[in-house]
């Protein structure tokens, strides 16, 4: 008799949980090559409808959800951000056991977001119902980036909306930011489980959904919300292609500037613009203050607004990441967003030391006020952001107010070769893309680039190569509707999309 209830019961759910086990990481391992560098935009779509269908068997508990949703994020976030086992690997100098127990416990972090997601979707809708897989499971997808962008200071990377830059779905990045591409991403995602699995009028439904998120989508890529002065402006981004530790381990940092980004920008002097990256001057002001003026006296002279990245020292002694405009340019900026342990280590006074990656030079910084002045560039406003800052979109909306154009300084060094700067590249199309401005791109390594308002890449510099990008970019006026009204309105929409469903399934459920 026991061995009768094993066959019929206990064996056929052992596995199938182990085969949605496995189509849980493996979705999840997948949704990575939907961004840059691979671009298989559509694969955001499968990945979190595989995810959404091991969700929605009957056989799933909460707690099995959360367990599902563990795997799918580790497979996800494991492939996605390998490089930052690069960086502390490689260019922290740290040795392989502890790299990868660093990476792994920040993985683990980022998975459990989509776990608690899957705990949350089983504990208050039903698995196989419309509300659970067109209104439960967007609203709480795209809720939980948005948490993830802010909790502990942030992590916004790897957001679905981010793929589909070149797709019809991106015309909605203009009004809701990224947050409103990544709910047509999972809606999509949502509405072919509803083909697949629901009855007849659920189809009808889903049907209904594609139908117009596409097609408005499509609609709303035609359509212009800023408008550009005629007279372009030339730009020389430099690119020295300096490793990391170099520029803070040279004898002599100021001559070692000079021999190359100097070098580099003797046939860029005349452009309205010159771009150097961050921290491309390794040696701080006000100790470098010499150098820092024969630059403006330079730039001056041919009419043109040198902006690099430099270290400062504050009256207290603190260090601030910064950029500074020279020449016909005025303005300083001090990073506001600072990263950890790129930029600061937390709980220094027990990590400083232990390992060499936290000991990593430019690592004690201080933030800058969070409310500064604009970056003026002869006729110009432009708003500056250092590295990981362009990756929030809700600061660079707050920062933009009236600037042209966007500016953005970055060491990429520290990820190699790896994906890293491929999808940092893709976060910087996307702030164009929502804001209507040109961004400009100055990085150590690569990619350098001038992003256009539509998000396209009109010029970049091939990677680790020492080279001068020049091109041309237009002056932006004017306000798209998300820089105008912000995230708000989506936001409390995807609140009231998941919070009503499960309100209403648990005031009736029997007792």
């Amino acid at each position: 008799m026991k061995s009768r209830l094993l066959k019929r019961e206990i064996i056929p759910v052992f596995v199938t949980l182990r085969t949605l086990n496995t189509v849980a990481i493996l979705a999840g391992a997948a949704l990575p090559l939907a961004f840059a560098p691979c671009n298989w935009w559509w694969l955001a779509i499968l990945s979190p409808a595989a995810l959404l269908w091991v969700w929605q068997d009957a056989i799933i508990f909460p707690g099995q959800a959360f367990s599902l949703g563990l795997l799918y994020g580790l497979g996800m976030f494991g492939v996605g951000v390998s490089w930052v086992f690069v960086s502390i690997y490689w260019y922290g100098k740290t040795n392989i056991p502890i790299s990868a127990g660093i990476t792994l416990l920040l993985v683990l972090l980022l998975a459990s977001f989509i776990a608690t997601q899957g705990y949350l979707l089983k504990r208050f809708f039903r698995g196989s119902s419309t509300t659970f897989w067109l209104l439960g499971f967007p609203s709480s997808w795209v809720l939980f980036e948005w948490i993830r962008g802010w909790l502990f200071t942030g992590f916004p990377w790897l957001y679905l909306g981010y793929t589909q830059i070149d797709s019809p779905l991106s015309g909605y990045a203009p009004i809701f930011s990224v947050y409103g591409v990544s709910t047509a991403v999972a809606l999509t995602s949502g509405a072919l489980i509803t083909l697949l699995n629901g009855r007849r009028n659920a189809k009808i439904i889903a049907c209904l959904v594609l139908a117009l998120v596409w097609s408005m989508g499509f609609l709303l890529k035609t359509q212009e919300y800023t408008t550009a002065y005629p007279q372009p402006f030339t730009v020389s981004l430099v690119q020295g292609n300096i490793e990391p530790f170099d520029k803070f381990t040279q004898q002599d940092p100021i001559r070692s500037v000079e021999r190359s980004y100097g070098t580099l920008t003797q046939d860029a002097w005349g452009s309205d613009l010159i771009l150097w990256p961050e921290s491309a001057i390794p040696e701080p002001l006000p100790p470098s203050q010499p150098f820092v003026d024969d630059l403006t006296k330079v730039a001056a002279e041919h009419h043109s607004t040198l902006i690099t990245g430099v270290q400062f020292v504050n009256e207290n002694g603190e260090f601030h990441n910064s950029l500074i405009a020279l020449g016909d340019g005025r303005g300083i900026y001090h990073k506001y967003h600072l990263l950890p342990f790129g930029d600061y280590v937390p709980f220094e006074q027990w990590l400083r030391g232990l390992i060499h990656f936290f000991d990593l030079p430019m690592s004690s910084f201080v933030p800058g006020p969070e409310q500064q002045n604009l970056i003026s560039a002869g006729p110009l406003l432009l708003d500056p952001l250092i590295c990981y800052e362009i990756a929030f979109p809700e600061q660079v909306r707050e920062t933009l107010r009236n600037a042209n154009a966007i500016i953005t300084l970055s060491e990429d060094g520290w990820f190699g070769s790896s994906w890293g700067p491929h999808q940092h590249l893709q976060i910087a199309q996307m702030r164009a893309l929502e804001t209507g401005r040109y961004v400009l791109r100055s990085t150590t390594s690569g990619i350098t680039a001038i992003i256009d308002p539509k998000g396209n890449l009109t010029a970049t510099a091939p990677q680790f190569q020492a080279t001068v990008l020049k091109g041309t970019f237009q002056s932006m006026n004017g306000e798209t509707p998300w820089v105008k009204i912000g995230l708000l309105p989506l936001l409390i929409s995807l609140l009231l999309a998941f919070v009503l469903p499960g309100s209403f399934k648990k005031s009736y459920r029997r007792p």
